[in-house]
């Protein structure tokens, strides 16, 4: 929890995805030793205290070397808890009520978490398609793709292809699509460029921006941007990378670490909807 995650784990389409969750069996596991052993054994009660403690100072403590200190990451070790909580119930007082709690908290985890399956397997299809970021035809690409703020991001057949249509609606603040689940050493490439058109009624031209993110953007929040206007006809645009600055200055993009990409539209407060395909490194 408080070393740096190596880059071939960050990267890798399965262990990246499923390194979070070993917050559940981590904390179930501590509680029942705090409940087992020590001080508080016996006492179900401040064990559950005991693993709460320890679970908030892990996500506190991450922020000191560089980690991410999640609300989502302390929810999984509340499941934890509640697990090892329920097992003790169940076994140790023989109470069905624990054992109720403990499906519970299966059912819980399974609707958290539904997406996973899809999730890796589009992963799994990213690297397969390397320099190809996204063209959206991939049976399990919606997955990847998440909105920012207000916006709606949704998978729709254009022109007998599929596309990714980014809609936003006032009031909004900054809407976008984001994706990260692309191999992230984008060396030996010189532009991202994509294809983008515009559907939006009674305007000429609507505004957006691209984004790129590197794995130091977390700490720094410092990226690479650039403006373009969309047409109601098919263009591909292009963003330069290579010894790009990123926007606060003083670093230059790191193209072996790259964290995100995110479209967004840059007319806030406007109705306006974005098709976009073909997103890829050449």
């Amino acid at each position: 929890f408080f070393l740096p995650i190596p880059m071939e784990l960050r990267r890798h389409p399965l262990i990246g995805h499923l390194g979070d969750q070993v917050h559940v069996p981590f904390l179930m596991v501590l509680t029942l030793l705090i409940y087992w052993r020590g001080p508080f054994t016996g006492k179900l009660k401040m064990a559950i205290v005991g693993g709460m403690i320890i679970g908030g100072s892990i996500e506190f403590l991450q922020l000191l070397v560089g980690r991410s200190a999640l609300w989502g990451d302390f929810f999984l070790d509340l499941a934890g808890i509640s697990l090892a909580s329920g097992l003790v119930i169940w076994k140790g007082h023989k109470k069905i009520a624990g054992l109720n709690l403990m499906v519970l908290m299966v059912l819980i985890l399974s609707a958290q978490l539904y997406f996973l399956p899809g999730l890796i397997l589009g992963s799994f299809h990213a690297q397969k398609v390397f320099p190809l970021i996204s063209d959206f035809e991939g049976t399990h690409e919606h997955w990847l793709w998440s909105d920012t703020f207000d916006a709606q991001v949704n998978l729709v057949e254009s022109d007998g292809n599929t596309v990714l249509l980014l809609e936003s609606g006032p009031p909004s603040r900054w809407p976008g699509a984001q994706m990260k689940h692309f191999p992230n050493d984008w060396t030996g490439y010189k532009t991202l460029k994509l294809d983008v058109r515009h559907v939006t009624p009674d305007r000429e031209k609507v505004p957006f921006s691209v984004r790129l993110d590197d794995y130091q953007t977390r700490i720094d929040q410092a990226w690479v941007s650039d403006y373009f206007k969309a047409t109601t006809e098919w263009k591909t645009y292009s963003l330069p990378i290579v010894d790009r600055e990123v926007n606060q200055g003083g670093r230059i993009l790191n193209l072996k670490d790259m964290s995100y990409v995110v479209v967004f539209l840059s007319a806030r407060g406007d109705s306006t909807r974005l098709e976009i395909d073909n997103i890829r490194l050449e």
